[in-house]
């Protein structure tokens, strides 16, 4: 059986502290987090490095709170990474809602704090990205040629369909499946192709509803404010993100994900520390042992893919 070395993880969670602005519930406490557990996990399953996107939600506040959380979350993210440059990236958090400070906090986590790229969510406030009014700082990582980490959330109606589960078990599937579908049919993601999006969780459901999506768009229309799209153009758009493969190392999602997308567009994921410990060891030989997978490609799937995505911290490993 091949094997992955050097593995760049890209969907790492730090755990920055009950000020962050993260989702709690009551009955789904985050699990506690430090840098030397995160290394030490990193050693245990031969992570060479990992990119850190906090869990922190500014948009759960207005205002200059908004801004004063996404600041304190990116300036700790900064202080992790620089005191393991070489083990660590991160990417920053922005406060969605407000054009002018996201635009401000670009410029600071990108040109002072020097941090990685951005992170942001498949919605904010139950709007989803593609919708003009995130336009503007998506201009900006788009003049920058930046990379995009986007991470689900459950929207106040999708948290009434819940069933009983966490969100993580369904909904953050379907959550990022309507993100990338909005982005295709209002031509954002087409607007902004400059920018690097990262698809979480190997794109939701999209690999394997992307013919129907195709024929059914085709066939009954778009609504207002959103393109008439051949299926090439629905497709294109879709196989226009990257993937990462947190929870989706199986035989049959690796198969259906590489359907839509070459390997140059897969990343590694292990969702440390909200994936339990347990999956890391299976979801690596999973990717190890797939047949359509040679030598070439898993080193492009280990680290060459998020090296072109993430230059400054290939640049720092060496």
């Amino acid at each position: 059986m091949a094997s992955l070395s050097k593995i760049i993880d890209v969907h790492s969670h730090p755990i920055l502290g009950a000020g962050d602005g993260a989702p709690r519930t009551e009955d789904h406490r985050l699990p506690d987090w430090s840098v030397e557990g995160t290394l030490a996990y990193m050693d245990e399953y031969g992570i060479s490095a990992c990119v850190l996107s906090s869990l922190v939600s500014a948009d759960n506040a207005t205002g200059q709170k908004a801004r004063d959380i996404a600041r304190r979350a990116n300036e700790t993210l900064a202080e992790i990474v620089s005191a393991h440059p070489s083990r660590l990236g991160a990417v920053a958090t922005l406060p969605a809602l407000d054009p002018d400070g996201s635009l401000a906090e670009v410029s600071y986590a990108l040109d002072t704090l020097k941090l990685d790229g951005i992170a942001t969510w498949t919605s904010h406030n139950d709007t989803y990205l593609g919708e003009p009014q995130f336009d503007p700082w998506l201009e900006e990582l788009n003049r920058r040629s930046a990379t995009l980490f986007i991470h689900p959330v459950t929207t106040k109606a999708g948290s009434t369909l819940l069933m009983g589960l966490h969100d993580s078990v369904v909904e953050f599937m379907f959550e990022t499946t309507r993100m990338i579908i909005n982005m295709v049919v209002t031509g954002s993601k087409k607007r902004f192709s400059q920018i690097k999006m990262i698809s979480t969780h190997g794109g939701g459901t999209i690999p394997y509803v992307v013919s129907r999506i195709q024929t059914l768009e085709h066939t009954f229309g778009v609504g207002p404010g959103r393109l008439p799209l051949s299926p090439e153009e629905i497709r294109d758009g879709m196989a226009s993100f990257y993937y990462d493969l947190t929870a989706a190392t199986s035989e049959e999602q690796l198969f259906a994900i590489l359907k839509l997308v070459p390997v140059s567009q897969l990343l590694m994921g292990l969702d440390f520390p909200l994936m339990p410990k347990s999956s890391f060891a299976p979801a690596i030989a999973d990717v190890g042992r797939h047949p359509g997978f040679s030598e070439a490609a898993l080193r492009s799937i280990s680290y060459e893919n998020a090296f072109r995505l993430f230059p400054a911290l290939a640049k720092r490993i060496g």
